[in-house]
């Protein structure tokens, strides 16, 4: 091909220009990563150094040698001689000060404990802008001499906490005095640290930005930008079955309200009508941080008819504290009556377990860490609880009772528990596990068929009609693999293997379900079949629950 001379002379140039172009990167990179490596040594041989000398070798020396590697020289341990404290400018004796003379002065240690000494005595107890700074007063052989002094500043209180957003959602003194920001109240930069998370457990509102600190004349000025959610829920199915000559009420009624009169009251009502004779009805009403107070209060009640053999109820009162963040301690009295409600032949008496009459009074004990979610969502979380309750039980109208069922004690110790975890885990952008085991057990020397526990249904044991098994013990573990399709909703596979008492065994169930979370509530539909180990599905028995539940 031909070029002519001009236009190959002017290639000739651009060429030759690139060429240098690129010799010149090349050794300025390479200057460039030998200074950075220069740099980098010369900052570790000085973070090294220093940190020597505050863990108490204030002779180290660190040396690069030519190799480029790091000569250290360590030296004799120093250690602290005298130590004075002054607060405010007077005079004063800390035990853990004083006992760390004659060790190594080892100034991470000091700081760690001084800083831990300032955030318990001052930062939480009205002087948030406490500080305390250390010289030294004389270096002598391998002794130091040192002074500290603290400064408390001013002392603040809690003025006022300022609502933005939302601000009519909730009582103003109800939510300072359950974030612990009463007004003339000591400033605790504890409890203003705590705020975030402590919304966090409440389900009726959220932060929509990052709490806000200002001081005025003295005083603490608060303000939060408050968020209402939406965190009551209700559902509700309704059925007439004829019966003969007679048509029967059924149905499920489940409704729980947060937030009742703006203070943080919670209702969960639970009803539920599953044959012409047999229901059951649960409630629940609780306040935490009730009356001003760290002290929640919280009351239930429980009633469970079957058909017309007996009678159940059970009342519990009582109160819980916090004893640190997310964690809470109660304590109930519970009374639970047992009434059968027929006479039985001789021949039931022979082939039916026994049924009894009875009281129990037993005194709860209930820890819990953190809250159950109202809704499935796409994070990691856990929750847990743990119930223990001790009590007495006394068969009524014993000397009636047949014979038969006469071969336990009148008056027997009553032992009861329940644990209960939830844990969950992201995997991936939308996958999340769910595995919730429980495990809860009844003893009493006198058991009869109607002090059992019972397991089935929905809200445990998925797959098997509601209450279907009476048991002594049960271990349960819940599984749900989770893919959401949105960050509200989500399709899922769940597993349920249960351990019940010997006569019973193990029992597995296995499903999937679809929850579809709209605005204004979401829709459910499950579908789940229960089986006993070692024999084969029947899928005529499967179960299916669907509904809508509302949230508003």
């Amino acid at each position: 091909m031909y070029m002519p001379a001009k236009i190959n002379a002017n290639l000739s140039r651009i060429l030759q220009k690139c060429l240098l172009l690129a010799l010149l990167s090349f050794i300025w990179s390479s200057f460039s990563f030998a200074q950075n490596s220069t740099d980098s040594l010369l900052q570790r041989k000085d973070i090294i150094q220093d940190s020597l000398m505050k863990m108490g070798y204030w002779e180290a020396q660190v040396r690069i040698e030519e190799q480029n590697s790091l000569n250290i020289s360590k030296g004799r341990p120093y250690y602290w001689e005298t130590i004075l404290v002054y607060e405010d400018n007077l005079p004063t004796f800390i035990p853990f000060l004083s006992n760390l003379k004659g060790t190594i002065a080892n100034q991470f240690l000091l700081n760690r404990k001084l800083n831990s000494y300032i955030n318990t005595n001052y930062h939480r107890s009205g002087y948030p802008l406490a500080k305390a700074s250390l010289s030294i007063d004389n270096l002598n052989d391998n002794g130091i001499e040192i002074s500290i002094r603290i400064v408390p500043q001013n002392f603040i209180l809690y003025d006022s906490v300022r609502f933005r957003g939302d601000s009519q959602s909730v009582n103003t003194p109800y939510l300072s005095n359950l974030l612990n920001l009463n007004y003339n109240q000591e400033f605790d930069i504890k409890s203003y640290h705590r705020i975030s998370d402590r919304i966090e457990q409440l389900e009726f509102i959220s932060l929509a930005s990052d709490p806000e600190l200002k001081f005025a004349n003295n005083k603490a000025i608060v303000e939060l930008d408050i968020k209402k959610e939406r965190s009551n829920q209700f559902d509700a199915i309704i059925g007439l079955v004829p019966d003969g000559s007679r048509t029967n009420l059924t149905g499920q009624v489940n409704a729980r309200l947060r937030n009742l009169f703006k203070r943080g009251v919670g209702l969960d009502v639970f009803w539920q009508k599953y044959s012409a004779n047999s229901q059951l009805l649960s409630t629940r009403l609780q306040q935490s941080h009730a009356f001003r107070s760290p002290l929640g209060i919280h009351f239930g009640f429980e009633l469970l008819q079957e058909d017309s053999t007996f009678l159940q109820t059970s009342l519990q009162v009582g109160s819980s504290y916090p004893l640190a963040n997310s964690f809470q301690v109660g304590l109930s009295y519970q009374r639970g009556t047992n009434n059968v409600l027929r006479d039985f032949s001789e021949s039931e008496v022979a082939n039916l377990n026994p049924l009894r009459s009875s009281i129990v009074n037993a005194l709860v004990m209930g820890t819990s860490w953190k809250t159950p979610l109202t809704y499935p969502q796409l994070k990691d979380y856990s929750f847990a609880e743990l119930d223990l309750s001790a009590g007495i039980r006394q068969i009524m109208n014993f000397a009636a009772l047949p014979a038969a069922w006469q071969d336990v004690p009148q008056n027997s110790t009553n032992l009861t528990g329940r644990l209960l975890l939830h844990w969950q885990k992201v995997l991936g952008k939308r996958f999340l596990l769910e595995a919730i085991p429980q495990y809860s057990v009844v003893q009493n020397q006198a058991l009869s068929q109607n002090d059992l526990l019972r397991l089935g249904g929905l809200q445990n044991l998925r797959g098997f009609d509601r209450n279907f098994f009476y048991t002594r013990y049960y271990g349960l573990l819940n599984l749900n693999y989770r893919y959401f399709l949105d960050q509200k909703s989500s399709f899922f596979l769940l597993t349920d293997v249960s351990k019940l008492q010997s006569n019973i065994g193990w029992l597995y169930a296995a499903g999937a379900g679809l929850d579809v979370k709209s605005k204004n509530g979401w829709f459910r539909i499950i579908y789940a079949l229960g089986q006993e180990v070692g024999k084969m599905p029947d899928f005529s028995q499967g179960k299916v629950h669907f509904g809508y539940i509302a949230v508003f």
